[in-house]
């Protein structure tokens, strides 16, 4: 019986301690001022991510190369990320014309370098 009481008193002295540091703490300023900080913070966030998938995709083409071919479960091993996410990397290099699809559906699907005349 006293250890369920002291477990309640515990949860809520715990709990106001909680609400008062909340309280004491100050927002970042980049998000309560007038924004422009945050806008840059996230247009350099835009950019760094997008050199990051410019990055896989150049080494999915060299891995490609090396290999003959790519399926999507090696690019997923590869960087360590989804199916969905590799399958999008692979579709936009089938778009701009550097890989060729090879199959249709399932695990017979696997990727070459077009082949350039």
């Amino acid at each position: 019986m006293y250890i369920i009481i002291g477990f309640i008193v515990g949860v809520m002295i715990g709990g106001g301690i909680g609400v008062w540091w909340a309280g004491r703490t100050q927002p970042a300023l980049v998000f309560t001022e007038d924004g422009a900080e945050a806008v840059v913070l996230r247009t350099q966030a835009g950019k760094a991510v997008q050199a990051r998938i410019e990055k896989r995709k150049a080494r999915i083409i060299v891995t490609a190369q090396k290999e003959g071919r790519i399926t999507n479960d090696g690019v997923e091993d590869m960087f360590c990320i989804g199916d969905s996410t590799a399958g999008n990397y692979l579709s936009q290099l089938v778009d701009a014309g550097v890989l060729t699809k090879v199959g249709t559906t399932g695990r017979g699907v696997y990727y070459t370098l077009t082949e350039q005349s």
